[in-house]
């Protein structure tokens, strides 16, 4: 699959901390690039898309638009990393996984797993989610209705860190949206719900 060539100033996730919550969340569902620090990669490394693995990288435009990601959380205007999702469940054929972040430590995350088939996919889903509940502090919140084949949400809290995730199978697809740094209140859970739709559209047939 042809990789586009779009650029983008690109971070790493430190700590680790937040390396052994995002393996456990592996989905991308509730704590995706939600702890640690940021550090800034080389100005020549930080030119191109961050691949730590052989997994293939999906293009770009399946994932949903900086302004559409904005339109619900405006405080995230910085895209901070492009890359692949290096802790998707299962053996995806590609993964794509973008963060967005803003002031106050807040973060919206999105990824994107592509996987050979919709069993192998709805496998890795729910192996996912085994992984998800297991995490202390968790608590579900309702699935969102409609939203691709099957939809998974949750909160997590730990200390004065609060995120909130939503996973989605799609087909042949897995797809992750997740907030950091915002309280799980009716309204925020209500953007994120409405932003895990758009995102789901983006890979399902027309």
């Amino acid at each position: 699959m042809e990789q586009s060539t779009k650029r983008y100033r690109v971070r790493r996730i430190g700590g680790r901390a937040s390396v052994a919550l995002f393996s456990i969340i592996s989905v991308g569902v509730l704590l995706a690039a939600g702890c640690g620090q940021q550090s800034t990669q080389s100005d020549a490394e930080s030119q191109q898309d961050v691949t730590t693995s052989a997994t293939n990288l999906l293009p770009e435009d399946v994932l949903v638009a900086s302004d559409v990601v904005q339109n619900y959380f405006p405080e995230v205007d910085d895209q901070a990393t492009t890359s692949e999702n290096p802790n998707a469940s299962g053996t995806p054929e590609a993964t794509r996984m973008v963060i967005y972040e803003g002031s106050e430590g807040r973060r919206v995350t999105i990824s994107v797993d592509q996987y050979p088939s919709s069993d192998a996919a709805s496998t890795a889903f729910e192996e996912a989610i085994g992984k998800s509940e297991v995490v202390q502090g968790f608590a579900p919140l309702p699935a969102p209705p409609d939203v691709g084949d099957k939809a998974f949400a949750g909160v997590v809290t730990q200390g004065a860190d609060t995120h909130i995730g939503y996973g989605a199978l799609a087909g042949d697809y897995v797809v992750g949206v997740t907030s950091a740094g915002y309280p799980a209140t009716p309204e925020n859970v209500a953007k994120l719900t409405e932003l895990t739709r758009e995102a789901v559209a983006k890979v399902e047939p027309a």
